[in-house]
């Protein structure tokens, strides 16, 4: 079902083409030599899935297949990987923005075992565009890696804000050096909304548990916080408030992970556009991720969830 009475969404994030193993029985080797050997091969017993991937495309893709209007800045070329991006996106209701702003597609390759552990070989390409301006946007979501240097990322929100913007950031994935809270608080004091996965949140705090985490963020940022932890639901700390409220996850057999933080975002970002308190635009989000999760699909299997406000 489909949502109605939209703002609009922009979205600044990664986009690749995921290829993706599943159930990958073992992973090769390097041999001692150049040769095409069984040492270094993995015969598998089905095809990859092929889908839209990347922080910012999976995210734009799930807010513009949930109804919102949606506008995605990014990173894709027009080679052959860029062609199947743009179509799924533009399929699903998004509009692009600088759509050929680098010479190749990044492209993401994933093996999984049935555990749902990952190897991962990833070209990221280049950091994706911020625009200058957000006008006519109602809620802004900046997501991926590599991210902007966070100045600028402080100084663009800060513009967007003035323009009336709602302005979120995920803080994840974290693959090369972690900034310190003091590093991020200059974007931290540009935004209604920060989201990381647990780890991500552990990481960046240097802390044990969640709990005294949450309560170092609590301490530099006053808006909101969701902390997504997959099969165990989120964590959602309310702007101005300092106790944390746990929401849940639906009980579904995993198929493959790949996207579901993605399509968390992108789900309550369309759900808040759409004017939805908090509380149901997470349990929405929740839905729309467990629907990822059990496809065969990867975002592109993303079934919209009915909204209850």
């Amino acid at each position: 079902m489909r949502l109605l009475n939209f703002m609009a969404v922009l979205i600044v994030g990664g986009t690749t083409v995921d290829v993706i193993f599943p159930r990958v029985p073992r992973l090769p080797v390097w041999p001692a030599h150049t040769e095409f050997t069984a040492a270094n091969l993995t015969l598998l017993a089905e095809p990859p899935l092929v889908s839209i991937g990347g922080n910012g495309a999976n995210a734009a893709y799930v807010a513009a297949r949930c109804g919102a209007r949606t506008t995605l800045y990014s990173n894709f070329a027009s080679d052959a990987f860029g062609g199947l991006v743009r179509t799924w996106l533009t399929e699903a209701g998004c509009r692009l923005a600088h759509p050929h702003a680098t010479r190749r597609t990044p492209v993401n390759v994933t093996a999984a075992n049935t555990r749902l552990q990952r190897a991962t070989l990833f070209y990221p390409g280049e950091v994706p565009p911020l625009p200058a301006a957000a006008k006519g946007f109602s809620h802004t979501l900046v997501c991926g890696w590599p991210h902007p240097p966070l100045p600028t990322l402080a100084l663009r929100q800060e513009k967007w804000r003035t323009h009336g913007a709602f302005t979120a950031f995920d803080a994840g994935p974290i693959l090369g050096k972690t900034p310190t809270l003091t590093q991020l608080r200059p974007v931290l004091a540009t935004l209604d909304l920060f989201i990381a996965n647990e780890h991500e949140l552990l990481t960046l705090t240097r802390a044990i548990r969640i709990d005294a985490a949450l309560l170092k963020m609590r301490a530099i940022f006053d808006g909101h916080i969701v902390i997504k932890r997959g099969p165990k639901g989120a964590v959602w700390v309310p702007a101005g408030r300092p106790a944390a409220v746990p929401t849940g996850s639906p009980r579904v057999r995993a198929v493959n992970t790949v996207g579901a933080g993605d399509t968390f975002n992108g789900a309550l970002m369309a759900a808040l556009a759409d004017k939805t308190d908090f509380l149901p635009a997470l349990h929405f989000a929740a839905n729309a991720a467990a629907s990822v999760v059990r496809s065969n699909r990867g975002v592109l299997g993303l079934t919209v969830p009915f909204l209850k406000k």
